[in-house]
């Protein structure tokens, strides 16, 4: 039996990753609540669903409002994703503010920016 050779990985490496800047959807609609800060934001609808959302819903717009309500840690790396500050620097406060590990920062903050990265609330723009 032979084994499969891992495929070379074509995304950016810890480093690059960190470099990156990430960047607010301006659709997005942030509103301040005494819990944190909510997201609201539009959602298109799967092709294969839109006939039953239409006749479910009995609205003719493929787009949805969704909400994300973030709490306090979350509401302050959101604030510091301002186009500016790249993902070391984000994490870097994050850790200062919260008394944190540098490790264990990292991977909050990143974990919580892939998270909103899938939602399509911010984008990354790779750092030089």
């Amino acid at each position: 039996m032979t084994k499969k050779r891992k495929q070379p990985h074509d995304g950016l490496d810890r480093q690059q990753a960190l470099a990156c800047t990430p960047i607010r959807n301006p659709e997005v609609e942030e509103i301040e609540t005494p819990d944190g800060i909510l997201l609201r934001y539009p959602v298109e609808i799967k092709p294969w669903f839109q006939s039953i959302f239409k006749r479910l819903s009995n609205r003719d717009s493929n787009i949805v409002i969704r909400r994300l309500q973030l709490d306090a840690l979350g509401s302050s790396v959101w604030q510091m994703v301002d186009g500016k500050h790249n993902v070391a620097d984000i994490t870097e406060q994050f850790r200062k503010t919260h008394q944190l590990g540098t490790r264990e920062a990292e991977l909050s903050v990143t974990g919580f920016l892939k998270d909103l990265g899938s939602r399509s609330l911010i984008a990354m723009k790779e750092g030089k």
